[in-house]
């Protein structure tokens, strides 16, 4: 099931994302006994609107981005920090938009373990094709533009490796115009990994963020393949090799991958498809899936009917003990959106969103803290209709 929101960009019929560094916490209670909790309507003006991005976690607060906002004179969107304990929301910095400092971040922030932060536009930029960024006490540096060959609209969340360097996708772009991997290095260079499109039944693209395991990069592609539905990629960061391990095949198997992949500690990566889940493909609701590294097998987690959610488009998160978590942009009990958990004991839907002040189509993945709170955005809804952040909070 498809949705057209205002206010969504027309681009985003499948496209991004999770903070890959959440994987590994301390396991959280039984989520059955969570409640759902509004932290903050955004108002679309100077603070921001439309977030898109998972906030991550850093020193008790949460930080993102808004796609739309700041200042009227630009309207670019905005970085911003919530302090869940105070229930207080500064905006750090605020985009100027093309060609300065770029514009309409889709993506969340990461962080390294001195406090910067570091994102990507979608938009702006010296080239106008998305931009590279470093916010550091309330500064931002553009550390790279964009030109196209090299990639351009970048959609998905960075990640860091141990050693500072930052990888990420381009949807568009490249040698193909297909999308890119690229990796940037703390060094302050760019390495375009891999253009795709340059074969047949390559992927077409990779709207989402990366998952970095044994020092191997895994992804998917939201087109291509050999059935057109979609792949799940890896590249191998030092030699550039590109591996298509999986072609979706649409119908019951799921097509459009869109969110990124979660990892457990057995050889197992997970991720959703936005459609599919039934004998016709692209008039399912999604589906969860698991992809065995070794065997290179895919098998059904789940599969969405729509009361339990539709249209999975965020990256899943999981807490390093078997439990995942993740976000539908549509369906539920109210057709707004749902959050949901899956483990080896089955599927919960956790939350309903009704477009209230809880808001609405949340598209981006989730957060997680040690307690087994969880963290996340909604792109339209709250008392403005311009997204909220929400909380889902553990029994205690």
């Amino acid at each position: 099931m498809k949705v057209s929101v205002q206010g969504v960009p027309s681009r985003l019929a499948g496209g991004v994302l999770v903070w890959a560094a959440m994987t590994g916490l301390v396991a959280p209670p039984s989520a059955a006994a969570q409640t759902f909790k509004a932290l903050y309507s955004f108002t679309g003006g100077a603070d921001g609107g439309g977030p898109w991005g998972t906030p991550p976690l850093y020193g008790g607060n949460l930080y993102g981005t808004t796609f739309y906002g700041g200042p009227s004179s630009s309207q670019s969107g905005t970085v911003f920090e919530f302090d869940p304990a105070n229930g207080t929301e500064a905006t750090p910095y605020v985009f100027l938009g093309q060609p300065y400092d770029g514009s309409a971040p889709m993506s969340g922030l990461v962080a390294d373990p001195y406090g910067d932060f570091y994102g990507t536009t979608t938009e702006g930029g010296f080239n106008l094709r998305g931009t590279l960024y470093e916010i550091s006490a309330g500064m931002e540096f553009v550390l790279y533009n964009f030109s196209g060959p090299d990639g351009e609209t970048p959609e998905g969340n960075l990640i860091i490796d141990p050693l500072g360097d930052l990888y990420g996708t381009t949807s568009d772009g490249g040698a193909n115009d297909s999308g890119t991997v690229f990796a940037f290095s703390a060094g302050g260079t760019l390495i375009t990994l891999y253009s795709f499109g340059n074969y047949r039944n390559d992927g077409v693209g990779p709207a989402s963020s990366l998952v970095l395991e044994k020092g191997i990069l895994y992804g998917v592609t939201t087109e291509g393949g050999a059935h057109g539905w979609g792949t799940v990629f890896s590249v191998n960061p030092k030699t550039k090799e590109e591996t298509i391990l999986y072609s979706f095949q649409g119908t019951s198997m799921g097509g459009t991958p869109v969110g990124g992949l979660a990892a457990d500690k057995k050889g197992n990566l997970y991720g959703t498809a936005s459609v599919g889940g039934n004998a016709n493909g692209n008039s399912g609701d999604g589906i969860v899936f698991k992809f065995n590294i070794a065997s290179l097998q895919l098998s059904l987690v789940h599969t969405f009917k729509g009361p339990d959610g539709a249209d999975p488009l965020g990256t899943l998160v999981g807490d390093g003990m078997g439990n995942f978590y993740g976000t539908t942009f549509a369906g539920g009990a109210a057709g707004f959106g749902t959050v949901f958990e899956f483990n080896s004991h089955g599927f919960t839907t956790l939350y309903s969103f009704t477009n209230g002040d809880d808001g609405a189509y949340p598209y981006a993945g989730l957060a997680v803290d040690s307690s087994g709170n969880l963290y996340g955005t909604a792109t339209r809804g709250g008392q403005y209709d311009w997204g909220t952040l929400f909380e889902i909070v553990a029994a205690q």
